[in-house]
């Protein structure tokens, strides 16, 4: 009960949770699909109230209200890690900007140099024990929560909870406000082998034995080598990856 209390006293709307961004902040939204959209919305419709938000995320995966308000970035400058497609678009366009890392490091970046006045991260729902779970988009939420003067929960039902004992959650102590939101996770594509990814993945598999670690990534070529592992008769396969595919899902009914 003592969580639940708490729960609804740091519960808001998203245009109020919006208001806690000042001009001149730092913003971070988080990573790949576990990002804010309802209050990344409410916070777009604030751009004549503010001068100079900067933002940052990793991956975006759906369109930015912030950049559609503000295409030109006169408010709401943003700037992104690891750039996904859409992220690639917003480049092309002069909506976007790049910051060059090596992706392990990020954690150690925010704990060492980066500034985060405003954290805005898409969460699963709450368990009986206060805790929020930073569902498949961990890799950084922890560092960047520690580092927050303030922490806004977007909590989603449509989110997994994803187990792993290091840093994949936060509790409701730590956060200032809640909002709640309900829209579907986003998925990329999932892109069909050509004939010669094909045939590249034929001449990949008999590299592989038993037992090997296997890692891979979005797309065709990835994808022909799964689908082949899935057909072969290896086995003990582990898995050492940043993202988990289709093709892993397709090994792992299989048997490998």
């Amino acid at each position: 009960m003592q969580f639940v209390n708490e729960y609804r006293q740091k519960l808001v709307s998203a245009d109020v949770a919006a208001k806690a961004v000042k001009s001149g902040d730092w913003v971070d939204y988080g990573q790949f699909v576990c990002q804010t959209q309802v209050v990344d919305e409410a916070l777009a419709k604030r751009k004549d109230e503010l001068q100079d938000v900067k933002i940052r995320a990793t991956t975006r995966t759906t369109p930015l209200a912030v950049i559609q308000a503000d295409p030109h970035q006169e408010v709401f400058t943003y700037n992104n890690f690891h750039y996904s497609g859409y992220d690639r678009k917003l480049q092309d366009q002069g909506s976007a900007f790049f910051i060059p890392i090596f992706y392990h490091e990020k954690p150690g970046y925010y704990k060492n140099f980066l500034d985060v006045d405003v954290a805005i991260l898409a969460v699963t729902p709450m368990d009986d024990f206060g805790y929020f779970n930073f569902s498949t988009s961990v890799a950084t939420s922890r560092a960047i929560v520690e580092k927050a003067k303030i922490v806004i929960l977007e909590v989603n039902p449509n989110l997994p909870r994803v187990m792993g004992g290091n840093n994949e959650t936060v509790h409701i102590s730590e956060i200032d406000y809640i909002v709640e939101a309900n829209w579907a996770v986003p998925e990329i594509p999932n892109a069909l082998p050509s004939k010669e990814d094909e045939q590249i993945a034929s001449l990949i598999i008999p590299e592989i034995r038993n037992g090997s670690c296997i890692q891979l990534g979005i797309g065709g070529m990835p994808n022909a080598v799964g689908s082949l592992i899935a057909k072969s008769d290896l086995k003990d396969l582990g898995v050492h990856t940043e993202m988990f595919v289709d093709a892993f899902v397709d090994m792992y009914e299989a048997g490998n």
